[in-house]
């Protein structure tokens, strides 16, 4: 048996299409927990309807809310995924065959979707979020498949990450303890591009702060962005600093989606000159 396992806040609307997407799923021998995590509207009511073991995390946090969604099932096989992910229909029957074969960790692919007419910001975050990369250890929860023992045996989540980070984290240390992850991008769940601005900047903010912590325990060479404003002010630098190749985009697209990058790198620096101050006054990862 395998459990898909999502966390969730406030998500009475974005609940119902994940169901919709589970329930077109070719493997059909699985079992859905939602985790109600300090919800204030009718989340749990709505996950029940559709079917799914609804458990409660009334302190906010997607490590600690994670955590208890494992230990409310005896699934032996994980399968994580976000209210706001769509899989698609053989996304479960991928992940758990590769699971089966005894691979501990496995990480799908996420695939950024965007409405018919997307805005800057939409470009923006199709150019470059979850984007794949082979060489890295870690993978994000939109999409991440795990052995049981493996996520026991390294004690699951991290509930001492404030924001978010905590997938990079249980990664990084299922490797420390031997546990590898794989890829199987045949499993794929679909993730909408954000079309404001102040979401994206909140996770920019809230990456960046995370980005200090795993720095400190994984030696990640990434993240003090306060160091290097230049991409702030300079030509296409902060394009750049994304990975996107400004000479590929549409002349008259390009403005748009620079000042867009500008604005998450601001961000970002915020959150990396932030972190370390409050660690040092309230404790590194304290969570409240």
């Amino acid at each position: 048996m395998i459990a898909v396992i999502t966390t969730v806040r406030d998500g009475e609307h974005t609940l119902p299409s994940l169901a919709d997407a589970l329930d077109a799923q070719t493997l059909r021998a699985f079992e859905w927990v939602v985790i109600d995590n300090a919800s204030r509207d009718r989340t749990a009511h709505v996950a029940r309807t559709r079917g799914a073991t609804v458990v409660t995390e009334p302190r906010p946090g997607r490590a600690r809310a994670r955590n208890r969604g494992v230990a409310a099932t005896r699934a032996r096989l994980l399968a994580f995924t976000d209210a706001d992910c769509r899989p698609r229909p053989d996304w479960l029957d991928h992940l758990a065959r590769q699971l089966e074969r005894g691979e501990p960790l496995v990480a799908g692919r996420v695939v950024v979707t965007t409405t018919a007419t997307p805005n800057a910001i939409e470009r923006f975050e199709k150019l470059w979020r979850f984007r794949d990369d082979p060489r890295r250890d870690w993978a994000p929860t939109a999409n991440l498949g795990m052995r049981r023992e493996a996520f026991d045996a390294i004690g699951g989540f991290d509930a001492g990450y404030r924001h978010i980070g905590e997938d990079v984290d249980l990664c990084l240390r299922a490797r420390a303890a031997g546990f590898r992850l794989t890829r199987c991008p045949e499993a794929v769940v679909e993730h909408a591009a954000e079309t404001d601005r102040r979401p994206v900047l909140r996770r920019s903010f809230e990456q960046a702060y995370a980005l200090h912590a795993l720095n400190r325990r994984h030696g990640l060479e990434a993240g003090r962005y306060w160091r290097n404003p230049g991409p702030l002010v300079r030509g296409d630098w902060a394009l750049r600093r994304f990975g996107i190749d400004p000479a590929q985009l549409p002349r008259g697209e390009r403005r748009a989606i620079l000042r867009v990058a500008r604005a998450e790198y601001a961000a970002r620096i915020a959150g990396s000159a932030w972190a370390p101050v409050r660690s040092h006054t309230t404790g590194f990862l304290s969570d409240g």
